[in-house]
């Protein structure tokens, strides 16, 4: 993480960690039989205060000028995987090196867009550095015994969905034994998001829930779905939606649960769920921002 965001990554994780606090043992107040849930945030105030935030930002001008890759690098050879084997040490990542990779840095290959505008040349990977991510270390222990070889591997080019629409992109091409397509990985290295230009929320109240990413796969969507966490004792999560010309904001409510009996209890676990999201019109170039924290939703579903 570059400098100038650690004090916003500070920031971040430690809005995270109260939600999850929040979220696993839920809040209560009040006495007698039973507990009343905390009511939702009212998050329409926050969310026009993070949209404004963004809007005419240098850092929403940092986002449209970058390059911000939309969807998994699957690999998936044409006509399948010849096995269940292959195909499981293809998504445990167990790979073996079954030649030399090619030394020294790649020849500088900008991302071209196919709507046109400017190309952009970014730092490179090396082979190595590629061939690195590819291979999880536990890959072997999670599928014993089976492997798939690279046996070459070139510098090239593939085509990828952006967030402006898709583009020709500088890749390694792993030669695979036994396969003829092969597996490319995007040569360029891991940009930063841009640096929110508002402050996270201090805290996270009783009725807001984490957003940990979103599944919009392409600027043409108008639908997808929201990855939110939420308690053992909660009614699940609803996503408001505030939808503007340059970012949809999205933020996240705890829906109120069970009224809790004398000494019952919520245990302290988090668990997640996948929220439906509907736009009016396609996402296109717009920014999908997370309200709690004012920072962009990446896409994915792993907890940040």
């Amino acid at each position: 993480m570059a400098a100038g965001r650690t004090g916003t990554g500070a920031a971040l994780c430690g809005l995270l960690a109260a939600a999850l606090l929040t979220a696993g043992c839920g809040t209560a107040r009040g006495g007698g039989g039973g507990a009343e849930r905390t009511a939702p945030a009212d998050t329409r105030p926050r969310m026009e205060r993070v949209a404004a935030a963004w809007t005419g930002s240098a850092a929403l001008r940092q986002w449209r000028e970058g390059f911000h890759p939309l969807g998994e690098q699957d690999w998936a050879p044409p006509g399948g995987f010849r096995s269940g084997e292959d195909k499981a040490a293809a998504v445990n990542g167990a790979f073996v090196l079954g030649t030399g990779l090619p030394a020294g840095p790649p020849p500088a290959t900008p991302v071209r867009w196919d709507s046109g505008g400017a190309e952009l040349t970014l730092p490179l990977l090396s082979a190595q550095e590629a061939y690195g991510q590819l291979v999880r270390a536990d890959g072997a222990a999670v599928q014993p015994g089976h492997a798939l070889t690279v046996t070459a591997a070139a510098f090239g080019e593939t085509t990828v969905r952006t967030s402006r629409g898709p583009a020709r992109v500088p890749a390694w091409l792993f030669t695979v034994g036994g396969y003829d397509t092969p597996l490319a990985r995007i040569a360029i290295r891991p940009q930063e998001l841009p640096e929110p230009p508002i402050e996270p929320l201090p805290t996270f109240d009783g009725g807001t829930a984490p957003l940990f990413g979103h599944s919009a796969a392409s600027p043409d969507v108008t639908s997808f779905e929201v990855t939110a966490g939420h308690g053992g004792c909660d009614g699940g999560v609803a996503v408001d939606v505030l939808e503007g010309a340059d970012t949809v904001v999205l933020a996240g409510r705890i829906l109120p649960g069970k009224d809790l009996g004398p000494g019952e209890g919520c245990n302290a676990a988090m668990y997640e769920q996948s929220v439906p999201v509907t736009l009016t019109r396609p996402l296109g170039e717009r920014l999908v921002v997370d309200s709690a924290s004012g920072a962009p939703l990446e896409r994915g579903t792993r907890r940040r």
